[in-house]
């Protein structure tokens, strides 16, 4: 477990934050932290993410794949 990590992340969301720091990092060509990582991850595709858009809720894909749809997806834009 990471050491910045609270207690009250899953172990697959620790993974999912780890990725996506991962991709910020080659994103903006260097480590862009964990903190940031987490933060970037909380807004964008955390649990209160999905209930905090205006919009009407969609059938979101889960897994891996899906953060890798949603990552690409939001790249996209």
């Amino acid at each position: 477990m990471m050491p910045h990590a609270p207690s009250t992340l899953s172990e697959s969301e620790i993974a999912q934050i780890e990725q996506h720091k991962y991709f910020l990092s080659e994103k903006a060509g260097y480590d862009v932290g964990w903190e940031h990582a987490e933060q970037d991850w909380r807004e964008h595709f955390g649990p209160q993410a999905a209930t905090a858009e205006s919009a009407p809720a969609t059938v979101r894909p889960k897994g891996l794949g899906g953060f890798f749809k949603r990552l690409i997806s939001r790249a996209a834009v």
